[in-house]
């Protein structure tokens, strides 16, 4: 995920308030065919009108100074020009469902796979403006692990001790934002704020539905034991229509859905500067095991991050050759120091403390990746040749 420089405006006066300098201004649904304005004074080289309404005979001159014009895509159950993350009440609210039936039909043509490819990039945007304005001061952790947990596995509670944990520290919580794991660690990031009563009382309540064979009634409940704890923390979610069987968790406060799952499993990885806990998972954890190293190993984004294995008899006894596998790559790169295997949260929490947290260069960014970098963490934190504050 690359950073942004653009400006951002959804609201008519707002945009009134930029003219004529409307460099890498970006509307989004604005009607300006009764605006009276000499079009010809406007600098308009980067700019992006996306779904304005716009005179019809304006739109070839203004794409001649550097504009780009895109319509409004009126037959789709999504709008592909978005300037903000959604959120789960607005998914819960039918268009989850929708999008996820209008995505599972075949055959899709090359006019869906570009609103895709749009709505995509404007969710990516929006979670860079994001991570980079109102919670840049939020050290970025992921947690990772099976989207199958039950609500009433002990590694469920554990994990939502584990969210807890990490948003008392200051940490914003990041997951995949589905089921499982995902959704117990956005529980216990949503309840930190409250008294610690609060989540045994949400973890209890959950347990009447314990796994999205329903996937309605699972997500429903979720959605009412969250309205009983008001006032929670905020965290993010980072979930996919691939997986469309899967209800978003509803204990998130944003969440950036993607149709690419390589996009999002990349940018997610990516964002979290701080750290990833990974708890027990299938495949899909695996995959966001190596691929983390990868980025490590490459150090694509400034910085090495740690990678914190939670539950020693999964990564010693089910799965003993995760760990040595990722040791090795990490030994022969320089990066061993960032591997962690623990048993508890707290565990975790205090490698992370140790070897992340609080330092500068782990505020939430989102930067272009730069493969093969020379330079990685040293032992103080800072990378070499690289300015924290960028």
């Amino acid at each position: 995920m690359r950073a942004v420089t653009d400006r951002y405006v959804d609201q008519l006066d707002a945009f009134l308030e930029l003219c004529p300098k409307l460099e890498r201004v970006v509307a989004f649904g604005l009607d300006l065919r009764t605006w009276v304005v000499d079009w010809s004074t406007l600098e308009v080289d980067g700019a992006c009108f996306l779904a304005c309404a716009l005179p019809e005979p304006l739109i070839a001159p203004l794409t001649a100074a550097g504009a780009t014009v895109l319509p409004e895509l009126p037959t789709l159950p999504f709008t592909p020009y978005r300037s903000s993350l959604y959120s789960p009440s607005e998914l819960l609210e039918g268009v989850d469902t929708e999008i996820a039936t209008w995505f599972r039909r075949q055959p899709r043509g090359l006019a869906d796979s570009l609103a895709q490819g749009i709505h995509d990039a404007s969710i990516e945007t929006a979670l860079s403006r994001l991570l980079r304005s109102e919670l840049a001061d939020r050290p970025v952790v992921g947690v990772m692990g099976s989207h199958a947990t039950r609500r009433d596995d002990p590694l469920f509670r554990k994990v939502a001790g584990l969210g807890r944990l990490l948003a008392r520290a200051g940490c914003l919580v990041v997951t995949g934002g589905g089921p499982g794991v995902m959704e117990a660690a956005n529980l216990g990031a949503w309840l930190a704020p409250l008294d610690d009563d609060a989540l045994d009382r949400a973890l209890r309540d959950l347990c009447a539905v314990p796994t999205f064979d329903d996937r309605e009634a699972y997500a429903a409940l979720g959605a009412e034991v969250k309205a009983r704890y008001p006032g929670g923390g905020v965290n993010l979610g980072v979930p996919t229509w691939v997986y469309d069987e899967e209800p978003t968790s509803p204990f998130t406060t944003h969440v950036a859905k993607f149709f690419a799952n390589s996009v999002r499993e990349n940018g997610l990885l990516a964002i979290a500067l701080a750290g990833v806990v990974y708890a027990p998972g299938g495949a899909g954890t695996e995959q966001e095991i190596f691929t983390d190293a990868a980025q490590n190993t490459y150090t694509a984004y400034d910085v090495r991050s740690p990678m914190v294995f939670l539950g020693r008899d999964h990564y010693e006894r089910v799965r003993p050759d995760l760990v040595p596998a990722v040791r090795a790559q990490a030994e022969a790169a320089g990066w061993d120091a960032y591997v962690e295997l623990c048993d508890t949260p707290e565990e975790a929490v205090e490698f992370l403390r140790r070897t992340s947290l609080g330092q500068e260069q782990h505020a939430p960014r989102v930067i272009a990746p730069t493969r093969h970098r020379e330079g990685r963490r040293s032992a103080g934190g800072a990378t070499p040749g690289v300015d924290p504050s960028e």
